[in-house]
């Protein structure tokens, strides 16, 4: 697999995990789930750092 096939799979998944706990933010998995879509953005941030300057 390629590393910009890793960051989209990656991206793609944080995305989905953004819109199921928006979509159930009234429970406290929802809210969670949407604090790990977005703590598996910036993961993707800190992977292309990672790919720049390795």
């Amino acid at each position: 697999m390629d590393r910009i096939d890793t960051m989209l799979l990656l991206i793609v998944a944080s995305f989905i995990l953004m819109g199921a706990g928006f979509n159930f933010r009234e429970h406290k998995w929802g809210v969670a789930l949407l604090g790990l879509g977005i703590v598996s953005v910036l993961s993707t941030l800190l992977y292309k750092l990672q790919i720049t300057f390795s």
